[in-house]
């Protein structure tokens, strides 16, 4: 036994020391096959391809809407067609046999080591208009056959250029010193299984990766302030790639519900972002690595679906090839990870520039300047911004101070006058002791403003409608405490937290960087409850009504959990299974939510204790 327990050791370890092969798919859309099988067969300028004879002669075979989609789990080809064959004389044509109706061409597709995409063992007929066998189309079918099915056949479509860039993108993400072993894999790239699905033509693609080596744990040293900034520089080249495919993919097509995902992608990576940035560097930890991993099926998926809804039309080639180098990636990465892939602001570069090969700038380009053409595709409004700070007015006589007018002079003056009173007091004010309740209610009267702005920017369902002011006030209760402006070393300057929130509303600067004004978030109080309002209005749309109809209170808790912890957390409130943390921020939330719509919040809103006392002295 010990004797084979000998033998059998070498065994084992060559089994385990050989390369694993490793497959990513190759998807290529009817839609891009038929539009280049139309092109292979030469249209004319009318759509009609003659493959016999000419398209008014005696003998002639004419074909149009020529097409290719999927059937008895193989491709078929489809078209409209005519043909004529009898016997020429002085043009004259002689006992004609006419057909008019469909040609039905059933293929296996099949890819060879050349890369190309080729249909064989073609099964094929002609029908009459209704779709029906004839003996006068079948007599001209045994005439015309072979010539159809040789063109069929003599079709091919080149896969060398998606591979071609897949091969490129993986060989850009492995430092030279250690690309040895990437490029002897890549020499192992081969087509393994052609099968034609619903989507289009699938080709699994094979690879050998070489096998991991024992680890050696190496002991590194912390990351050093300029390792620091090139970590975070990592992470918003990203965020950068992220938001240049997703508003290609988005403003390419025109399907709301694609759209919808394509926002719910982009803000549930911008809420990991927020958690690998809160986190401590590893050394020799790829960060970008783990949110591209993430989020990349999320990414497939979402393209499949574009590509299937007919919203890629032009551009499937470019798409295709961009899923193809992205999934080559993720799977040599997975079963390979001692080959030391890095996902490179170059490699994100490459990637995105198969997308647009004409774009000049650089995809991975980071600013924090608003952008409204990603506020345009997820028709995000951006709030009216505070009037003009002018002086301020001289208060009526006898009356005292009231930020904004008292009853008896508000008819007089326009909404943007009484919105300027308050801004005009709220101004980096951080009120004392004494001031607490006026703060509180010219405080009460913005948000007011803001919930009825936002409500009317988004025209909110009728149910939701009476609950959004509380739930606008209770927001900000939680995030801020009613403050926006606090002291610092002596000066007044915005709210702002270790993770970016900014102000009343806390509005994260990296989670809806683009979206808004981050200047204005800073230091205007009015656009700052105005863009807290907005994204609530929307998260309310998107996300929390579809918790409405037990209870309506439900969407107002959903709603805050997407506020808090992004587009996937909307059900976290009702969840068995969260975090303590997590579930004891709801549970305040909703405890504050319902003293606020009974009208119980009062000076509870400032998170003051001891309210009503004398200042101290």
């Amino acid at each position: 036994m010990r004797r084979l327990a000998v033998l059998l050791a070498p065994i084992l370890w060559l089994s385990t020391a050989r390369a694993a092969e490793v497959s990513f798919p190759l998807t290529v859309d009817y839609a891009l096959l038929g539009r280049a099988l139309r092109e292979t067969l030469t249209a004319d300028q009318t759509g009609d391809i003659v493959l016999w004879g000419t398209a008014t002669g005696c003998r002639s075979l004419v074909l149009r809407d020529v097409a290719i989609d999927a059937a008895q789990e193989r491709a078929r080809i489809v078209a409209r067609g005519r043909a004529r064959v009898g016997f020429g004389f002085l043009r004259f044509c002689f006992a004609p046999l006419s057909w008019d109706g469909y040609l039905d061409s059933l293929a296996t597709p099949e890819v060879g080591r050349d890369w190309q995409l080729r249909f064989r063992d073609l099964d094929s007929h002609l029908y009459d208009g209704q779709h029906r066998r004839t003996v006068v189309a079948s007599r001209l079918w045994e005439v015309v056959k072979s010539r159809v099915e040789e063109r069929f056949e003599a079709f091919h479509f080149d896969l060398a250029p998606p591979i071609d860039e897949a091969s490129a993108l993986i060989r850009a993400s492995v430092a030279p010193e250690r690309a040895e072993p990437v490029v002897a894999a890549l020499r192992t790239l081969r087509p393994r299984a052609v099968t034609a699905q619903e989507s289009g033509v699938r080709v699994e693609i094979a690879i050998d990766v070489p096998p991991e080596p024992p680890a050696v744990p190496t002991p590194e040293a912390p990351l050093g302030p300029e390792e620091l900034q090139r970590w975070q520089a990592a992470l918003e080249s990203w965020d950068a790639f992220l938001v240049f495919v997703i508003k290609d993919l988005g403003i390419a097509g025109h399907d709301r519900e694609v759209r919808s995902e394509l926002f719910d992608l982009l803000l549930s990576s911008r809420h990991e972002l927020l958690v690998a940035l809160a986190g401590e560097p590893q050394p020799g930890v790829d960060p970008v690595r783990q949110l591209f991993l993430r989020s990349w099926d999320r990414l497939h998926d979402v393209v499949r679906r574009a590509a299937l809804s007919g919203t890629l039309e032009g551009r499937a080639l470019r798409y295709a090839t961009f899923l193809a180098a992205g999934d080559a990636l993720a799977a040599v990465d997975a079963a390979g990870p001692s080959l030391g892939l890095e996902i490179s602001a170059d490699g994100l570069r490459r990637l995105a520039r198969l997308l647009e090969p004409e774009f000049t700038g650089d995809p991975l380009a980071y600013s924090e300047e608003p952008d409204p053409a990603l506020r345009e595709l997820f028709d995000f409004h951006e709030p009216s911004a505070s009037p003009p700070l002018e002086p301020e007015p001289a208060a009526p006589p006898s009356a005292w101070w009231w930020p904004g007018p008292r009853d008896a002079h508000a008819a007089e003056l326009p909404a943007s006058d009484a919105l300027a009173a308050l801004v005009r007091r709220l101004d980096r004010w951080v009120p004392d002791d004494h001031e607490l309740s006026v703060y509180r209610d010219t405080l009460d009267r913005l948000l007011d403003h803001v919930a009825a702005e936002a409500r009317e920017r988004n025209a909110l369902d009728a149910r939701v409608v009476p609950i959004f002011p509380h739930l606008v006030k209770t927001v900000a209760w939680q995030e801020s405490c009613w403050r926006h402006f606090v002291r610092q070393n002596g000066k007044v300057t915005y709210l702002l937290s270790r993770t970016g929130d900014i102000g009343l509303m806390q509005v994260n600067r990296r989670v809806w960087r683009g979206f808004f004004d981050l200047r204005k978030l800073e230091w205007d109080v009015a656009y700052n409850g105005g863009v807290g309002a907005e994204i609530l209005a929307q998260l309310l749309t998107r996300y929390g009504q579809k918790e409405a109809d037990h209870q309506l209170d439900n969407a107002a808790r959903a709603t805050y959990s997407a506020y808090n912890g992004g587009p996937g957390a909307y059900r976290r409130y009702r969840l068995a299974r969260v975090p303590r943390a997590q579930r004891a921020i709801d549970r305040a939330f909703f405890e504050k939510y319902r003293a606020m719509s009974a009208g119980q919040a009062l000076d509870f809103v400032l998170c003051v204790e001891h309210w009503g006392r004398p200042a101290a002295t």
